[in-house]
């Protein structure tokens, strides 16, 4: 997926706010801000990147200029523990429902988690109100449903590699992915990222919620939001080779990955929310909406 106009404005803002988090010495904050708006001026093809690059350059940026590797790393410890809260409410309401309407409920779920997102243009995520925003999420729509593809999908598949995105989020993921496992005679590998990067998680976020008990966890081998093959490891594209199934969760795996999955020569499921206009627009669904698409 190409850049828009709108990334080069929403990228600035991510700016300001990574800088914020990172420092309180304004000076610092100042330098973020301004090299970036010269990192995009002095780029003419950038909007040829996806928006997933621009906002991996600003992180680093920020963590360059300021030594501080995880600023959003109380925000990722509070997102967890309020999803380990919210997860057996999501249990109960599973073991209610029969085998297909079980999976989309913890599909849907899994979307849920991925509302999460403090870094979206448009979107705003309140950490005070996040408990009660996700339990009204369980009683949400589709906007996109391809989840009786997935599951045929899943039905032929051996080996699934499930590409993870933000901290809290993969609380959800590890409930979708046992019921993955206890549906399916599937092997799941989860990826969560190398290092810290705006809210996405990471190896701590995964030992915080015990997913090595669902699956087996490794990582991309880089901090990049999204996938970005050429600096993911070898252990990584291994078993991206050994994949029969790729189930790639929120946006920024989305908005790498879309368009180029004749790369990858796998099918690929996106779970996600369209928070960003953009990518709703590219997915052809109302801002907002819960998606399940399935590319093959």
């Amino acid at each position: 997926m190409r850049g828009r106009l709108l990334c080069l404005s929403c990228t600035v803002r991510v700016a300001y706010d990574i800088a914020t988090k990172s420092t309180d010495d304004e000076e610092l904050q100042k330098r973020i801000v301004t090299e970036t708006i010269r990192w995009l001026a002095e780029n003419p093809d950038i909007l040829e990147e996806n928006p997933t690059f621009f906002h991996t350059y600003v992180s680093r940026l920020a963590r360059r200029l300021t030594g501080n590797s995880d600023p959003f790393k109380p925000l990722k410890k509070a997102s967890n523990e309020i999803a380990l809260r919210v997860v057996p409410v999501l249990e109960r309401q599973y073991r209610e429902k029969d085998a297909d309407e079980g999976f989309r409920l913890a599909a849907l779920g899994t979307i849920c988690g991925n509302s999460i997102d403090f870094e979206v243009e448009g979107y705003k995520v309140s950490v005070e109100n996040l408990e009660c925003s996700l339990l009204n999420c369980l009683k949400g729509t589709f906007a996109a449903d391809d989840t009786a593809k997935l599951m045929a999908a899943l039905s032929k598949a051996r080996k699934v590699l499930y590409l993870l995105d933000n901290a809290g989020e993969i609380a959800f993921d590890k409930f979708f992915i046992k019921v993955i496992t206890e549906k399916y005679p599937v092997k799941v590998v989860a990826a969560v990222k190398e290092a810290p990067i705006l809210n996405d998680a990471t190896m701590e976020d995964a030992l915080q919620v015990n997913l090595g008990e669902a699956a087996e966890v490794i990582t991309t081998g880089s901090d990049h939001i999204g996938l970005r093959l050429e600096e993911a490891s070898e252990e990584f594209l291994a078993h991206l080779r050994e994949a029969d199934l790729i189930i790639a969760k929120g946006q920024g795996n989305y908005e790498s990955m879309s368009g180029t999955e004749r790369r990858i020569r796998k099918p690929v499921a996106y779970i996600l929310r369209a928070k960003c206009g953009v990518v709703a627009d590219a997915l052809g669904v109302p801002q907002h909406g819960n998606v399940v698409k399935l590319v093959t």
